[in-house]
């Protein structure tokens, strides 16, 4: 099955209307209910996916389209999924996301591009987690050749250290040296700080 989450933001709801419009007409969903909501309001309908004890593994892969091997990589995870809560999550990162210069925020890729989620679920009573990250990995692999560097960083795992630099961009030194100044003993962190002057 395939969820479209579009979001308008803008001032024109003539427009934002015109936008979703083009959306429902992909073909005939088997629900679909669009409307104003608050961002607050957004987020907290994502929550029912994690309540609380459930297992999670996350894969973020930014890559610049979906090339026929992005594709054939997603409906092969798509098709074989070893729990009934994962899912994989596409967002499209174009539009004003990619019109700010990405000098100007710490965010490392202002380019347009899409950034594929991979989402593991399971419950705290499945006897074989151990498969469930297994599929996220292997579509995170199955990206890797066509994945451009670095991607969303709030969703790294603690092993992909290697894209720390890259998702944030250019600014990744100054955000290290505040860091450091800031939080020396790394209290608040959730991934390891890459060596730099004056240590990690």
């Amino acid at each position: 099955m395939v969820f479209v989450a579009p979001t308008w933001s803008g001032d024109d709801a003539a427009a934002g209307e015109r936008a979703l419009a083009r959306c429902a007409a992909l073909g005939t969903p088997l629900a679909a209910h669009t409307g104003p909501v608050t961002m607050p309001d957004q987020l907290a309908a994502i929550d029912a996916q994690f309540p609380y004890g459930r297992h999670v593994e996350i894969r973020p892969r930014s890559v610049p389209a979906l090339t026929p091997g992005v594709r054939e990589a997603l409906l092969a995870a798509g098709s074989a999924p070893t729990s009934p809560l994962s899912a994989v999550s596409v967002h499209s990162l174009h539009g004003a996301a990619a019109r700010v210069p990405v000098a100007e925020t710490a965010f490392g890729n202002r380019d347009p591009h899409l950034m594929i989620e991979i989402l593991a679920l399971w419950e705290p009573d499945d006897p074989e987690p151990a498969r469930h990250r297994a599929w996220a990995a292997g579509l995170a692999k199955a990206l890797e050749p066509e994945a451009l560097p670095g991607t969303y960083p709030n969703l790294l795992g603690p092993d992909e250290t290697a894209h720390i630099a890259h998702s944030y961009g250019p600014h990744a030194h100054r955000l290290l040296a505040v860091k450091r100044r800031t939080d020396p003993d790394g209290v608040f962190r959730a991934l390891p700080l890459p060596a730099g002057p004056g240590g990690a």
